[in-house]
């Protein structure tokens, strides 16, 4: 089956077998899902800030670099960035 047919969860139980201490259980998927979005929301402004909820975050990336883990995300490639973005976030990926 195509990489793209997947299901989010089916992908993301793919990138967790290729790193350690990420949980591959809903939880930490329903964590990561908030990550993929705070990244999506870090790539549409070049603020050096974004408010999440009613939360103003630092940018822990710049819009590119945003891009790139997005990129390597969706051809299934691990980027240990996306665990920087889930310590600024407070979501836990275990």
């Amino acid at each position: 089956m195509e990489y793209s047919k997947l299901s989010g969860y089916d992908q993301y139980i793919l990138l967790t077998l290729q790193t350690r201490n990420i949980g591959a259980n809903v939880q930490a998927y329903n964590q990561f899902v908030e990550v993929l979005e705070f990244l999506e929301s870090c790539t549409k402004s070049d603020n050096t800030v974004i408010n999440l909820g009613d939360k103003v975050i630092d940018k822990p990336f710049n819009r590119s670099q945003s891009q790139q883990i997005l990129d390597a995300l969706s051809r299934n490639k691990w980027d240990d960035r996306v665990r920087i973005c889930a310590k600024v976030i407070g979501a836990e990926l275990r």
